[in-house]
């Protein structure tokens, strides 16, 4: 089916908003709750270069926006052709209720087919692996290379 696809997804983790840019942005932080084949760079215009197990490529984020506890955004510039060109953002709040409000979105998708439908549950599945990793401190990547 061809028309435009995004994801969006929205949870509350029970620590603060500099804890969770952490889990997003540092090496230690994404090999704890998505990826061991994390290699993270800081700031604008650097790459988040992911692997994957049995995947013949990485997949190279390049960060476009970097707020420390308030927002990333990334372009994805290579890995498999669905993905690239599209882009994601985590913006993150204090909850007023405690914790961090954390607004993720995936977007720029031309059609939607079986990948896409793969990649929203993973992103669900990779979001609750988030949550538990900032909450407790205890690795559980999605991802182990």
């Amino acid at each position: 089916m061809k028309i435009g696809a995004d994801i969006a997804l929205q949870t509350r983790i029970d620590s603060t908003p500099e804890a969770v840019y952490r889990a997003i942005s540092t090496a230690d932080g994404v090999a704890g709750w998505f990826t061991t084949g994390a290699e993270i760079g800081e700031g604008v215009g650097a790459l988040h270069r992911l692997s994957f197990p049995d995947a013949p490529m990485t997949w190279d984020f390049r960060i476009d926006q970097a707020e420390p506890g308030k927002r990333l955004a990334q372009t994805v510039i290579a890995g498999p052709p669905q993905w690239v060109g599209t882009e994601l953002l985590y913006a993150l709040e204090a909850h007023p209720e405690g914790g961090t409000l954390v607004r993720f979105d995936h977007t720029g998708f031309t059609e939607i087919d079986d990948m896409f439908r793969e990649v929203t549950m993973g992103w669900a599945g990779m979001f609750m692996r988030l949550k538990e990793y900032v909450e407790t401190g205890k690795p559980v990547p999605h991802f182990t290379v």
